[in-house]
């Protein structure tokens, strides 16, 4: 059944679909009245949905009921990802989320080669949150990840909960992610913060700085992995010892 997001979802009564999904029904999925739809709102709630009629190019529907889902983490779990080159930030948001990830931090390191104007924030920003609304829809997730204004790292550490559990990955530590999560538990309230760096990784320098945070170093293996695949490895690695992933 196709899914469609509504900021707020009206209850009880016929309303209009946003244009742009009114297009995507009549032009490209051409689904008829009388068919049933998937919504669902800001507050993580999912409805099903009848098509009522179309007048002209506009859909209207009305809500039949709500269902129950499950299919959010209970664990939360940030992504704090150095931005790296080209649109490989835009692959990380997308398979974050599908993962399970509850935030995304566009961070400036020391090693990052990407400098996006101020100009040019707001725009880039819409996009990215646009990507992670998508693939929230794509993989059947009811809560959107917040993908959070581009700040330095240095702003982002201030900024975190001061009982969230921060984990550097590092290549250069020698306790792995795996020895880590299975020799501690998961925190019962607070969120889970993953650094990692754009090509070259995090400085020692930051590194350090985030220990002073109260931040413990891991790697995740002999192996150098990219920095757009670490992100998703320790996601996923956190995500299936800790929290819902395989089941």
């Amino acid at each position: 059944m196709h899914r469609f997001y509504l900021p707020s979802v009206p209850l009880g009564r016929e309303f209009p679909l946003p244009q742009e999904d009114s297009r995507k029904i009549c032009r490209v999925l051409r689904i008829a009245p009388g068919n049933e739809i998937l919504l669902w709102d800001a507050t993580g709630r999912e409805y099903c949905a009848l098509i009522t009629r179309r007048d002209g190019q506009r859909v209207f529907a009305r809500v039949l009921a709500e269902r129950n889902t499950d299919v959010e983490p209970d664990l939360r779990v940030a992504l704090v990802q150095g931005i790296p080159k080209g649109d490989k930030f835009e692959f990380i948001i997308q398979k974050a989320t599908e993962l399970g990830v509850w935030r995304i931090y566009p961070a400036v390191t020391e090693r990052t080669v990407v400098r996006i104007p101020p100009e040019k924030r707001r725009k880039r920003l819409e996009r990215w949150r646009v990507i992670a609304r998508e693939a929230a829809r794509q993989c059947g997730r009811v809560c959107i990840p917040e993908v959070m204004d581009i700040s330095p790292l240095e702003e982002i550490w201030t900024g975190i909960e001061p009982d969230a559990l921060k984990i550097l990955l590092w290549e250069r530590e020698t306790c792995g992610l795996k020895e880590f999560l299975r020799g501690n538990s998961p925190p019962s309230h607070a969120p889970v913060y993953l650094f990692v760096g754009p090509e070259g990784g995090l400085s020692e320098q930051e590194v350090e700085r985030g220990r002073t945070y109260g931040a413990g170093g891991v790697s995740l293996g002999p192996r150098i992995l990219r920095s757009e695949t670490a992100g998703l490895v320790g996601l996923s690695l956190v995500l299936y010892e800790w929290g819902d992933l395989g089941g």
